[in-house]
């Protein structure tokens, strides 16, 4: 594949996921708005935040061996679509019970979306220069949540979330169409296996069940903080939903941030470190967000340190594991996905019952622990081959 060939594919990726990523986020600065609509509590209307990732459970797993059978594209359109559709019908539920079921089934064509784009580059990029590809997504996906949680916080305020959610429709639409048109037609990777095969290969390698149980819990670690960032500042700081969703912005900035670096520094020192040293650090420092009496500018500032650090855990925990079973890499990456969607799950699910009950510095200090309890599993179990002197794994 030529140098342009590989640009216009990590522009329809990094487009796609971007709509992936803003479906996932368009709800965490509403979930007060929802609350009072439905007659509920803010943790109960994190619920729709977990039955998004809730499919991917199964879905993943599903998909994973058929797209190493048969290709990666029909996954990367079929899910857009799914998304898409299920998201338009979402912003028409009369019900928060209606709500909860189609955010399940645009959750379920999200969890073909994100192991296909991973394996996607993994297929394309040699490793030493992987960290950078999906780096260059990365930063396009997060500036659904740079641009969408305030755009969707703000619009909420002005119109109704029904209207964000729409808007998110719109685009998830767009992404298929771009997709359809812009990804090459897929191929078999490598010998062609049956999925029960595929499933063993992956289970056969120890560092490979590490790093998944690792970014289990760096899922668990994040998605607890994030479903609820908005809420923070909120309930904390005493903030509208469009300016709460505002302030929250120097979340989506410091993962974009973070991820450039950190991608780049996984290609010259090695993805496993950037991978472990990264949410050790976040923990710590989530732990001082959530637990320190912090004005609301520097609240701000250490969001947007947690979130540069983490960033550069994405990038390159990517990486990392898209190298750990090459032969079974859509199996090894949509078995992480499903992970990464009970991650989804638990963290929207533990994040409300803190919130509704010890509050803010419980959430911080359960975060804080499980994020460092992934860090170690990482230094311990997961392993990373030394690269050669030309750049390729030896």
């Amino acid at each position: 594949m030529s140098p342009g060939e590989r640009r216009i594919l990590l522009g329809a990726l990094g487009f796609l996921s971007f709509g992936a990523v803003y479906a996932n986020v368009v709800m965490n600065p509403v979930l007060t708005q929802l609350a009072r609509e439905f007659g509920t509590t803010t943790g109960t209307a994190g619920l729709v935040v977990a039955a998004y990732g809730l499919p991917g459970i199964v879905t993943g797993l599903v998909a994973g061996p058929y797209s190493d059978r048969i290709g990666r594209k029909p996954f990367l359109v079929g899910g857009s679509l799914v998304m898409g559709v299920a998201t338009a019908i979402s912003a028409f539920a009369p019900t928060f019970e209606i709500l909860i079921v189609t955010r399940a089934l645009a959750g379920m064509g999200a969890s073909l979306i994100f192991p296909n784009v991973n394996a996607t580059m993994a297929d394309t990029f040699p490793y030493a220069e992987r960290g950078r590809a999906i780096s260059t997504v990365m930063g396009l996906n997060t500036m659904a949540s740079i641009a969408g949680i305030p755009l969707a916080g703000i619009i909420a305020e002005l119109t109704s979330w029904r209207v964000s959610l729409l808007l998110v429709a719109a685009l998830a639409l767009a992404a298929t169409l771009t997709v359809h048109l812009l990804i090459p037609r897929s191929r078999p990777m490598g010998e062609v296996r049956r999925a029960r095969a595929l499933f063993g290969v992956v289970l056969a390698s120890r560092s490979a069940i590490a790093a998944i149980v690792s970014s289990l819990l760096g899922a668990l670690f994040w998605f607890t903080w994030v479903t609820y960032s908005v809420v923070y500042f909120e309930h904390v700081h005493d903030l509208t939903p469009g300016v709460a969703a505002t302030v929250a912005l120097t979340l989506g900035l410091g993962v974009l941030i973070g991820s450039q670096i950190g991608g780049r520094l996984g290609d010259r020192l090695g993805h496993r470190l950037i991978v472990w040293s990264s949410i050790a650090i976040s923990s710590v420092l989530l732990l001082a967000l959530t637990n320190l009496p912090l004005p609301l500018a520097a609240a701000a500032g250490l969001n947007f340190v947690i979130s540069g650090v983490i960033g550069a855990r994405f990038a390159t925990n990517t990486a990392l594991l898209g190298e750990q079973v090459p032969e079974a890499r859509g199996t090894m990456l949509a078995v992480t996905s499903s992970v990464i969607s009970v991650g989804i799950v638990l963290g929207a699910f533990t994040g409300g019952v803190l919130i509704d009950g010890p509050g803010f510095p419980a959430l911080g200090l359960v975060c804080a622990s499980v994020g460092l309890v992934s860090a170690l599993i990482v230094v311990l179990f997961v392993r990373e081959e030394p690269l050669d002197l030309e750049g390729q794994l030896a």
